[in-house]
């Protein structure tokens, strides 16, 4: 078996354009559970 490969990392947009999509699915994640916690426990 070999031992890792290096691979070279993408281009900087493209690292950046993951970083903000992800952060923004966390985020848009943690305010829907606000949400929803917010219309059960109110009512």
């Amino acid at each position: 078996m070999r031992g890792p490969t290096q691979t070279q990392p993408g281009p900087l947009w493209k690292r950046l354009a993951w970083f903000v999509a992800l952060w923004l699915g966390g985020l848009a994640s943690v305010g829907l559970v606000a949400w929803l916690l917010r219309l059960w426990l109110l009512g």
